[in-house]
């Protein structure tokens, strides 16, 4: 209880300090989108596919669908059918209704996991993944394909108020490219993140993405856990660097101290949050600063309940 009471306090000193301009806008979209199994309202949304796999899109209100490749096909009801084309790249696919309502779902064909060769996808440093799925579930399984990221496209919104760099591994670009696994749970859940912490005060138009994806052969080389989620793009060790934005957690506490207590701020939020009915389940963990990096949050979707680092 006190806890929460001192998140109070420091959300209500928070409010006095120098935020944006503009009230946070989460991005709705005014209408709702099922597809592959999550349902969106958000303007924007990215999903991966595999070359030649069909996308079941199902809007709740009629829309008019524009592609710019692939084949589209109108089903029953409002819903559509759209076939990815062979070749890997960003669709978009724009959606709009007769009142002007629109949404965009950036829709990334896969480059599929065969075309890595000893390790490589074109001289990228992919690794190798665990031979069998952690605890057996399908969410540690190993991907089928990989987003190509490369200067025309690494900008793209993925959500609302997250782009695809963000996500990207450390490794250094090979010929330009880098290549990225990311799961739109994850994003879904970032946003929601987002929306709540600037509810409750904490103004800011992203979180700072310390750690998004990262290869199997960089995971092993930071000695991270052979089964950590970030190696299956459904990670992201995030902070609120806005106050200034200056590469570290903010002082959300405001004790003149970036430490962990202000780790701890977000944590609690993230963990209040998660309690929800309907929550996308998934690990969260509290870290304080190191010689390497300030102190940050941990969130992923992996399927079930995980908590660690909390004192």
């Amino acid at each position: 209880m006190k806890r929460f009471l001192l998140i109070a306090l420091c959300l209500v000193a928070t409010l006095s300090n120098a935020l944006p301009n503009e009230p946070f806008n989460p991005g709705y979209a005014d209408f709702k989108v099922t597809v592959q199994g999550l349902d969106t309202n958000y303007k924007v949304l990215a999903l991966s596919v595999m070359p030649n796999e069909t996308l079941h899109i199902k809007p709740e209100v009629a829309v008019a669908v524009v592609v710019n490749g692939g084949l589209l096909k109108k089903t029953v009801g409002h819903n559509w059918d759209w076939k990815a084309p062979a070749k890997s790249g960003l669709y978009p696919i724009s959606l709009s209704t007769t009142n002007g309502k629109r949404m965009t779902l950036n829709v990334f064909v896969l480059r599929p996991a065969s075309d890595i060769k000893k390790g490589k996808l074109d001289g990228y440093r992919i690794g190798v993944y665990p031979d069998k799925p952690f605890k057996g579930l399908p969410t540690y399984r190993e991907p089928k394909g990989y987003i190509e990221v490369n200067a025309t496209n690494k900008t793209t919104f993925v959500s609302p108020h997250f782009t695809l760099e963000q996500f990207l591994c450390k490794l250094p670009a090979v010929n330009g490219k880098k290549f990225i696994v990311l799961q739109t749970p994850l994003l879904l859940k970032l946003e929601k993140i987002l929306s709540t912490v600037n509810a409750r005060g904490f103004r800011t138009d992203s979180f700072f993405v310390m750690s998004g994806y990262r290869t199997p052969f960089y995971n092993r080389s930071i000695r991270s856990s052979r089964n950590s989620r970030h190696i299956y793009g459904g990670a992201a060790d995030i902070y609120i660097d806005t106050n200034p934005q200056d590469g570290r957690m903010d002082d959300l506490n405001n004790d003149a101290k970036i430490n962990r207590k202000d780790a701890a701020i977000l944590y609690d939020l993230i963990e209040q949050l998660s309690q929800q009915q309907g929550w996308i389940v998934g690990g969260l963990g509290e870290y304080e600063a190191n010689h390497a990096h300030g102190p940050f949050v941990h969130v992923d979707a992996r399927g079930y309940r995980a908590r660690w680092g909390k004192p």
